[in-house]
């Protein structure tokens, strides 16, 4: 069936009909894909789950209060040396311009260090504004603003009326801080992450085939392939995000990129090589493909299967952007399966042998077989089970880096670089009291208000409490809370925890929710703990049903999930020593683990599939040890090639300015590495070889060799 949609599609009139349908698509819709980026969310209270007490608390705060939910910009001011008196009426006048401009939106008077607002309120926090060395001090500018965008602007224009950060030495300066800050500048490190992953990831594939096939030609056309494919899968999101349909982050947007230019090259790689092959065999280029397609396309679409599968679990996650992740990725994938199936068979038989000037294919012409993986075939056929226990020990002994405790990456520890934000909170940390820069919001039922700030009061985990605003009814308290760590620290996420039991208690069963920017950190990453005990189990089991239905066997389908599971322990443990010994980051982001496993675990089987696909091909004429060896000296250069090309494009994920991201590319891309040159090279053959014809149980056998039953000459095929 697979085949036949291919052969149809590279028919002689047909493949222009093809091409031009892809074309016109992707020009209709291209100038929708460049404004996916802009629509994307990327607050972690935009997706967490609706049970989370941070989203309650969010939500009491929209509906019943009357000045919704409070997003703070703190304003650090610094001067080395000491604030002068010219610095503290610096401070006061930018106070009164913010209130004078009327500029900002939804935002109350400034809270100045000296004691008083614009407004001619106080501060009332309990805690000083101003450092003990008197370097150092806070204005805080109160803001309702809901949406990402009026964040962004009040802190844009809070920005450019106050003193530069960049100012030369002993000049004063300021830093933009607190929540508000932090959701800019988390945001802008997303604004231009498309445009630098599809620069840098396309510029890489490009570079990476030219090199395998030296020829200018067929090294454009999988990026012509997945160029279209991508255009038009970025529309169709942009448009379910403008419907309302799904909310996505830029994190769901640059992995799209990662995973349809590395899947999507590797899925034409495969018919690219095939089709090449086919060529040396028949004239007729139409054939050719016909053949290439028939033979690949089960392979193709099981590989395709397998991610496309492992994406759609995300979407049972309770954690709302890796559940709106799922069906976007799947959605790339499956678009980029009918564009390899289709339309790469067309742009191919319309260019026939020429495709790969210079080294253009002839009929008898050598078949391109690199007589270095026969001899790898050889190797690993007399020494199966050396081989096998040296690369198991090998990537056991990796794995033993899991057992390695790590925090999790707080806001500073997030970005590669130092935004405005992240150096304000540092001056905070050391000058001031650490937990100033966001404070935890407790809302609880207006009779228990004394009680429990009482409780919260007594906590060791707590700096200050302030009692704030009531519901528009009445029944409802605020409960401003300052805490004695930093707000995103991994120290004060645990104490979320503790401070949830202490208000609990002090309730005694009336309502207490702790919420605010740190809750909903901790929220985040039990969301993740829960989603990655549900997703695992799920994905392995669905992946091991792709494989039996493949390969119609039980045992082959065994091994290479476990092999894969091998190498992904073995990445993730690697990984993270590298991370904390090499690049100096201890922490890792709560969702690394769930995510190395989806894209190492769906993508690896997929050189498995390739392998075992061709080895179960060519065993059914030649034997299993010749069929092995065949199957390596086939899929060997291709295989390796694609596995290059997609542990490149996730290595391209490290080139941006968020250490989330560094860490998913890096990880993913050694895991792809060790799939490519120990699972697939060795590991796989190793245990094909040692079970013989047990690979294919409860099988008779081995499919029959195309070879046996291929025509002398083809046919070509109608259209």
């Amino acid at each position: 069936m697979l085949g036949r949609i291919s052969t149809l599609a590279a028919g002689r009139r047909a493949k222009w009909i093809v091409l031009a349908l892809w074309l016109v698509l992707a020009v209709a819709l291209g100038p929708l894909q460049p404004k996916l980026q802009g629509a994307t969310k990327n607050e972690n209270s935009d997706f967490l789950p609706a049970s989370a007490d941070s989203t309650r608390v969010d939500q009491l705060l929209k509906d019943r209060f009357r000045e919704g939910r409070e997003v703070d910009a703190l304003v650090v001011y610094t001067r080395e040396g000491g604030l002068t008196t010219a610095d503290r009426a610096r401070i006061q006048r930018d106070a009164r311009d913010l209130v004078s401009n009327g500029d900002l939106i939804r935002a109350a008077p400034p809270i100045t260090p000296f004691g008083q607002s614009a407004g001619g309120g106080t501060p009332g926090n309990g805690l000083s504004l101003v450092s003990r060395d008197g370097t150092t001090a806070v204005m805080i500018v109160p803001t309702f603003a809901q949406t990402s965008d009026a964040i962004q602007h009040n802190v844009d224009r809070i920005r450019e009326l106050t003193p530069s950060p960049d100012a030369p030495s002993g000049q004063l300066r300021s830093y933009v801080t607190g929540p508000a800050g932090f959701t800019t500048d988390a945001i802008g490190a997303f604004e231009s992450i498309d445009t630098t992953l599809l620069l840098v990831t396309a510029t890489l594939v490009l570079v990476l085939l030219l090199l395998i096939y030296r020829s200018p030609v067929v090294a454009l056309v999988p990026l012509l392939v997945v160029g279209v494919a991508y255009t038009i899968v970025a529309a169709a999101v942009y448009g379910l995000v403008k419907s309302g349909a799904i909310e996505v982050n830029g994190q769901t947007t640059g992995i799209l990129i990662v995973l349809m230019f590395g899947a999507g090259t590797d899925y034409c790689l495969l018919i690219v090589s095939r089709f090449r092959e086919e060529l040396r065999r028949t004239e007729d280029k139409h054939a050719a493909m016909a053949q290439a397609a028939s033979r690949t396309g089960p392979a193709i679409l099981s590989a395709g299967g397998t991610v496309f599968a492992a994406m759609l679990v995300l979407t049972l996650a309770d954690f709302k952007a890796t559940q709106t992740m799922g069906p976007v990725l799947a959605l790339g994938i499956a678009v980029m399966l009918v564009a390899g199936l289709t339309l790469l068979p067309a742009v191919l038989s319309i260019l026939g042998r020429r495709a790969f000037w210079p080294a253009v294919p002839t009929i008898g012409s050598e078949q391109g077989r690199a007589s270095g993986w026969r001899r790898i075939g050889h190797l690993v056929h007399d020494r199966p089970l050396p081989i096998l226990l040296v690369c198991v020990v090998v990537l056991a002994v990796g794995s033993l880096g899991n057992l390695q405790h790590r925090g999790i990456l707080d806001f500073g520890e997030g970005f590669q670089t130092n935004p405005d934000s992240k150096v304000g909170q540092d001056l905070i940390d050391t000058k001031l009291s650490a937990g100033q820069a966001a404070v935890t919001q407790v809302v609880v039922d207006q009779s228990a208000t004394g009680e429990v700030a009482r409780a919260l009061t007594a906590s060791p985990d707590v700096a200050a409490v302030r009692p704030g605003a009531s519901s528009e009814d009445g029944r409802l308290r605020l409960i401003d809370v300052t805490l004695a760590s930093d707000p995103l620290s991994d120290t004060a996420s645990d104490s979320i925890p503790r401070l949830r039991d202490a208000a609990g208690s002090a309730a005694g069963g009336k309502l207490a929710l702790v919420g605010g920017i740190t809750a909903e950190n901790h929220d985040t990453d039990v969301a993740f703990s829960r989603d990655s005990r549900l997703i695992v189990p799920l994905v392995l089991g669905l992946i091991f049903l792709i494989l039996v239905a493949l390969l119609r066997a039980v045992v082959a389908p065994l091994y290479l999930v476990a092999t894969v599971v091998l190498s992904y322990a073995f990445a993730l443990g690697a990984s993270k020593l590298a991370f904390a010994q090499i690049f100096g980051q201890p922490d890792s982001d709560a969702s690394l683990a769930l995510f190395a496993f989806i894209f190492l675990v769906a993508l690896g089987v997929d050189y498995n599939i390739f392998l075992i696909s061709r080895i179960r091909e060519e065993s059914g004429a030649l034997g299993v040890k010749e069929g092995v060896i065949a199957g390596l000296e086939h899929t060997g250069g291709v295989i390796t090639g694609a596995g290059l090309i997609l542990a490149g494009t996730f290595a391209a994920l490290m080139a941006l300015p968020l250490t989330a991201l560094f860490q998913l590319g890096f990880t993913v891309a050694l895991g792809l590495l060790v799939d490519t040159f120990i699972v697939r090279t060795l590991m796989v053959p190793s245990i094909a070889f040692s079970l013989g014809e047990w690979n294919w149980w409860p099988s008779s056998g081995a499919s029959e060799s195309p070879r046996a039953r291929r025509p002398a000459q083809p046919a070509p095929p109608p259209g």
